[in-house]
């Protein structure tokens, strides 16, 4: 019964070595270029979200509330900025920057760096390199080229499942100068694959498992200086198990020309991201609004916008 226990055990685990594999979740030298952004070949060219979401220029600086003053505000923001390369280890493109201007006042704050808008894990429209991985498994590893200025700040990578799940993973802090790659690694991996159940799960109509990116963050304590933060971060790539191996075409029947039950679920999903979509761009032109109004007053009457942020201080 022993031998028969460690014959089972050694061939689940070769079984999940060589399911291991590797993808690049995002990378910013392909987000960075509008003419790698076409929506993939299926996609819906009229859906709201189109697929420059993802472009570098297009993401979005999120405070935590106690940081969101004006002056954050404004001095927080991304831009697609051109990069020399890496001494080999990539060539010359695109990387996103990211400036944040924390509060001056000693509290702990952060910033999520992230899409303008969610992504979909449906439909094709984001693939590998543009924000979704699919089929994905057990994590082993989480690795990210950042560059970084001395700052003693963390960093953080945070992504969604299919299930909405949001995993956060500590890459490490950025107290050092120019390019590294910090990794995340799974301390139970090797655990995971000996303590796994060999149980098959029903294929369709699930979801595949996938997963996307939803924020970078950047955290900054209390006891660490404030104002301006500046970083630029290249890519993030996952060491991870597949779940499914790849099917032939063939299949004897198409099951979802049969049932319709994916199309079912993208379309009830399709209708809650256009109404939040729809919800986002007005809060949008509001804070628009509401920003342009504090530049008026920064300008025509400095000592009133004091006097407004030290009561919201």
């Amino acid at each position: 019964m022993k031998k028969l226990f460690l014959i089972l055990a050694f061939v689940f685990v070769t079984t999940s070595v060589y399911g291991l594999t590797n993808s690049t979740l995002i990378d910013f030298s392909v987000t960075g270029d509008l003419a790698n952004l076409q929506p993939a070949e299926g996609a819906d060219a009229n859906d709201l979200v189109p697929a420059t979401n993802v472009y570098n220029d297009n993401w979005v600086v999120w405070l935590n509330d106690s940081a969101r003053l004006i002056e954050n505000r404004r001095l927080s923001y991304v831009t697609n900025v051109e990069s020399k390369g890496n001494d080999g280890v990539w060539p010359a493109g695109k990387v996103l920057g990211v400036r944040v201007h924390y509060p001056i006042p000693a509290w702990n704050s952060y910033a999520l760096v992230k899409p303008r808008f969610e992504l979909e894990m449906y439909g094709g429209k984001y693939t590998e390199k543009k924000g979704v991985i699919t089929n994905i498994g057990s994590i082993k590893s989480v690795n990210s080229w950042v560059y970084g200025r001395n700052f003693l700040v963390s960093y953080f990578v945070n992504v969604k499942n299919e299930l909405n799940e949001v995993s956060q993973f500590p890459m490490g802090n950025l107290y050092f100068s120019g390019w590294r790659q910090l990794t995340w690694n799974n301390r139970n991996y090797s655990s995971e694959l000996y303590n796994s159940d060999l149980t098959r799960y029903p294929l369709y109509p699930n979801m595949m498992p996938s997963m996307k990116i939803d924020s970078l963050q950047f955290y900054r304590g209390k006891d660490v200086a404030g104002g301006n933060f500046i970083s630029y971060v290249k890519d993030i790539t996952i060491d991870y198990d597949i779940v499914v191996v790849e099917q032939p075409d063939d299949e004897d029947i198409n099951e979802e020309a049969t049932w319709q039950i994916m199309k079912t679920e993208n379309d009830r999903r399709k209708e809650i991201e256009s109404a939040r979509i729809r919800e986002t761009l007005e809060i949008t032109e509001l804070e628009k609004k509401r920003m342009q109004g504090g530049a008026t007053t920064d300008t025509g009457a400095a000592a009133g916008t004091e006097a407004t942020e030290e009561a919201a201080q």
